[in-house]
């Protein structure tokens, strides 16, 4: 029925077969459903490690991130008049601000100083600097790595409102806060 040579071939063959099926199994992602996870046994909320986190759950820590790395980035600082220390009403928003970024380590930001147009290009870059690492001082002292917290001035060159009265002025005198790197995989 089998020549020798037939035997030998069906062996290889079946041992393929074999081979295949066993690193099958391996190929496949690691994505549990919501229903698997909360049904296996042991199974408890919270604590998952990455591997086995569900996709909702990605979703649903990426969507968190998002939303808090936006409010990082559009709440402003200001400053008064001629001054670049903290002001008091304004440690809340760096108060916010520092937890964001204890809470995302990996995270590099770059604090922006702007003034409003009265003065010199040259006071006003010079005022711009001192509001930026007046900021960023305040940030470091909450616990946050300086190495994470670039400045820079742009002094009276940026104005969020260009019209020429104490309002806008005021809006002017500010401190911008991005997101410059270190955003955490899949988070972006």
């Amino acid at each position: 029925m089998f020549r020798a040579g037939s035997w030998k071939r069906l062996g290889m063959a079946m041992l393929g077969v074999a081979v295949l099926v066993a690193t099958a199994g391996c190929a496949q992602q690691a994505v549990k459903s919501d229903e698997a996870v909360s049904s296996a046994p042991g199974a408890r909320s919270g604590g998952m490690s990455p591997g086995s986190m569900t996709e909702a759950e990605r979703q649903r820590r990426r969507a968190a991130f998002r939303s808090g790395m936006a409010d990082f980035e559009n709440a402003l600082v200001y400053f008064d008049f001629d001054k670049s220390a903290v002001r008091p009403d304004m440690r809340p928003v760096l108060d916010a601000k520092a937890k964001f970024l204890l809470d995302n380590p990996t995270v590099k930001i770059q604090v922006e100083g702007h003034c409003d147009e009265r003065g010199t290009v040259q006071y006003n870059v010079a005022l711009g600097h001192r509001r930026s690492q007046s900021a960023k001082d305040y940030l470091v002292s909450l616990g946050v790595d300086a190495s994470r917290i670039d400045t820079v001035s742009y002094g009276k060159e940026r104005p969020v409102d260009p019209r020429h009265n104490e309002l806008a002025w005021s809006k002017n005198r500010r401190g911008k806060f991005n997101v410059t790197g270190g955003i955490p995989a899949g988070m972006n």
